[in-house]
């Protein structure tokens, strides 16, 4: 999960404030230290880190009271507020417009994932129905066109590239008058990796640049990197300007705080994060939402957005069935379909509210993964209108949809359960009734087992 480290620090330093009893001076520097040692485990540089611990302490003891807000929710407000601010303070979007050829320059070392994420993007944007072309200009790794033209073909987007041709500026601008010609909307130039100190490799980035001239120049940052990242991005800033950040790698064990640093040191804001291997886990970059989900308080415009992303909605008729808690296992179906879509079980406990991801661990989740596999196989080897909830399951049938699914009875039953579950939860959303509490969290109705 995304930072779960520097999540789990930080909820854990939250936690225990709203453990005690009478939030004093005292309590305030206990917090403040706390938050200044989760942002240096988590390669935070340590100016930004000291930065946002001093802050906190002054608002937390000189700022007024808000009418209503308890000090203890002030506070948690101010950490949020801070992580915020360290993390550039609100959403950018691309520079493109619909009027003008848009050319995107990827820069990073090599390593840091720029040609997945290059493919990412375009796939990103081919989903806002931009019309996309990909152009290899790496000379240098053997391989570099042919694994852009796999993602390529994967995503439906065209690239341009020449794995006999040595020269990336040729590359460059013949793909540009390509691509122009075809009346592509944004052309997306991936460059070769590089290091600081490869100083040819440095001088052949600059003449791209100075050629194509893009409306953006993107540095990729490999999440895991650490403190390096800074040197490397200051290094890329001094020789192109930079125009926005994507962090890669941002799954997994990543610490992150290195590329929250190298962002800050570049004064370029993250616009996108790479959260997964799949062409499709490259979210736009909340600073909002995204501390929001550190500190398990939740993202929930993150899920919305990629709720559209995915076109996770039934049609009009089914929604008012489905309001009134009439779930049918067609239902149920499309909706363990639509969760591979938004990437996983994973992904959405990441944005819920309540820090439920940092006390999920893998085994569980692939405990669930398993779980919704199994109950896709029941789903399909029921008859039309055992799936579309018309008669009931009886012993008989249950046994026989087992046997056809290679599943146990007792499976089959879980999924029953699963389906009262959800039309009990929607039927209670409606009446207003909020979210039930279950040892103080919220249930949902993907109350998947080991979940």
């Amino acid at each position: 999960m995304a930072l779960s480290g520097f999540g789990k620090s930080l909820s854990d330093a939250v936690l225990r404030l709203m453990g005690k009893g009478v939030v004093d001076k005292e309590l305030i520097l206990e917090l403040k230290n706390d938050i200044f040692r989760a942002l240096l485990e988590a390669d935070i540089q340590l100016n930004l880190a000291n930065q946002m611990a001093q802050n906190l302490q002054r608002r937390a003891i000189d700022e007024k009271l808000p009418t209503g807000i308890s000090r203890k929710d002030a506070m948690i407000n101010i950490i949020y507020e801070e992580l915020t601010s360290i993390m550039g303070d609100r959403a950018y979007e691309l520079h493109l417009s619909k009027k003008e050829t848009n050319i995107l320059m990827m820069i990073g070392i090599q390593g840091s994932g720029k040609t997945t994420t290059a493919a990412k993007l375009a796939k990103y944007l081919t989903q806002d129905r931009w019309n996309v072309g990909l152009i290899c200009t790496d000379t240098w790794r053997p391989g570099a066109y042919e694994q852009l033209k796999q993602l390529g073909d994967k995503i439906g987007v065209d690239v341009f590239g020449d794995p006999d041709n040595d020269n990336p500026i040729k590359l460059a601008t013949e793909g540009i008058k390509h691509f122009t010609r075809e009346k592509k909307h944004v052309i997306i130039v991936d460059t070769a990796g590089r290091h600081k100190e490869e100083v040819d490799l440095i001088k052949e980035m600059k003449k791209i640049d100075k050629k194509i001239k893009p409306q953006e120049i993107i540095l990729v940052i490999d999440g895991t990197l650490g403190q390096t990242a800074t040197k490397q991005a200051r290094a890329f800033a001094d020789a192109t300007a930079v125009g926005s950040i994507i962090v890669t790698k941002l799954d997994g064990t990543a610490k992150g705080g290195g590329a929250i640093s190298a962002a800050a040191e570049t004064n370029a804001p993250i616009k996108f994060i790479g959260v997964g291997e799949e062409i499709t886990e490259l979210e736009k970059f909340d600073p909002k939402g995204f501390a929001g989900r550190i500190l398990g308080l939740g993202d929930l415009e993150g899920i919305l957005d990629q709720v559209q992303r995915a076109q996770i909605m039934p049609d009009e008729d089914r929604a008012k069935e489905m309001m009134k808690g009439n779930v049918s296992y067609s239902d149920m179906l499309e909706l363990f379909e639509s969760m591979n879509k938004f990437g996983g079980i994973r992904k959405l406990i990441e944005k819920l509210p309540g820090g439920i991801s940092h006390s999920v661990d893998d085994q569980m989740l692939a405990t669930s993964k398993d779980s919704m596999s199994s109950f896709k196989s029941i789903i399909f080897s029921m008859t039309d209108k055992e799936r579309n909830a018309e008669v009931k399951l009886g012993k008989s049938r249950i046994d026989r949809i087992a046997m056809g699914a290679g599943v146990t009875s007792d499976k089959v039953r879980e999924l029953i359960n699963q389906k009262k579950m959800s039309e009990k939860w929607i039927k209670q959303m409606v009446r207003g009734g909020g979210k039930r509490r279950v040892r103080g969290q919220a249930q949902s109705p993907f109350n998947f087992p080991g979940m």
